[in-house]
């Protein structure tokens, strides 16, 4: 597959308008981080400064990444993965959406990206259908006037104001604990001395820090060396697989920046915590860890 890349020019344009209206953006190679050694969405910024150096002098051209805004939520329709189909499933005969904003994939085989306002509370995708995938502001997505690295043709923009979720939709994507079902916050005792990290790592299991977030394991315990596991939102068999204690992902829409050939990037269990809980700010998930205890 070959790099495909958009006019210079065009691509700095958009890339500052986004980032004007408070957008965090991204280069991307394709519909995958351009900046090796990065931190994936992570990287994302609305520093018109940033965002200038990247476009004009070491990504020129290259594809648009946007994080998901804070108070957005995206619902991704994929059709090579029974996307089409399981609108159809999740709309029933009934059931319509209300015209948001949308992206239309450069694929131009239906494929889009729906954005509307985040509802309250904790989110799930477990009851959405195949093919359909809910995106918040630990992703991002690709938008105009990227380029599909398939068919060479743009992503287009549907402008309409982001719409809130339906009221159907909404018990759909978030989860309503009951006394039965909550999940109770997870306690752990900081050391009296020494270092904090240190001791997360050595006492603190992969299912701990990922079955939160809706990984699932799919091969071995979860912890030992060749464990594998599986972000919810994956087409892919396996998303990230275990190797001398470190956590080495191979799926690009998540959190965490892809380890690439000649390139790996594993995360140890405190830094996949802080990664997935507070953002990165690994300053911050430590002193929640020394004041709190909790880690979930």
């Amino acid at each position: 597959m070959s790099r495909r890349l958009l006019d210079p020019t065009l691509a700095l344009d958009a890339a500052l308008r986004l980032a004007g209206r408070g957008v965090a953006v991204f280069p991307l190679a394709g519909k995958v981080p351009a900046i090796r050694g990065g931190r994936g969405v992570l990287d994302a910024s609305t520093d018109l400064t940033v965002v200038r150096r990247w476009w004009a002098n070491g990504y020129p051209g290259a594809n648009i990444g946007a994080r998901v805004p804070a108070d957005l939520v995206v619902l991704d329709v994929d059709p090579r993965n029974g996307g089409l189909a399981g609108m159809r499933e999740l709309l029933g005969e009934r059931r319509r959406l209300p015209e948001t904003l949308t992206v239309w994939s450069g694929r131009d085989d239906g494929g889009r990206h729906l954005y509307f306002r985040r509802p309250p509370g904790r989110l799930t995708q477990r009851g959405l259908p195949a093919g359909v995938d809910l995106k918040q502001s630990t992703g991002y997505c690709v938008v105009p006037p990227s380029l599909h690295p398939d068919t060479g043709k743009p992503y287009r923009w549907e402008n309409h104001p982001p719409a809130e979720l339906p009221a159907w939709l909404v018990p759909v994507l978030v989860e309503v604990p009951t006394q039965a079902t909550a999940r109770p916050a997870r306690r752990w005792s900081a050391p009296r001395s020494g270092s904090v990290v240190d001791a997360f790592n050595a006492t603190t299991s992969w299912r701990h820090v990922l079955e939160p977030h809706d990984w699932r394991v799919v091969r071995g315990d979860g912890d030992a060396d060749r464990s594998a596991w599986r972000h919810p939102s994956a087409t892919a068999p396996v998303s990230a697989t275990i190797t001398g204690g470190r956590l080495y992902v191979y799926t690009p829409n998540t959190p965490f920046t892809p380890t690439e050939p000649g390139a790996p990037r594993g995360y140890s269990r405190f830094e996949a915590w802080a990664l997935l809980e507070h953002a990165g700010d690994q300053a911050a998930a430590a002193r929640s860890l020394r004041s709190t205890g909790a880690t979930a």
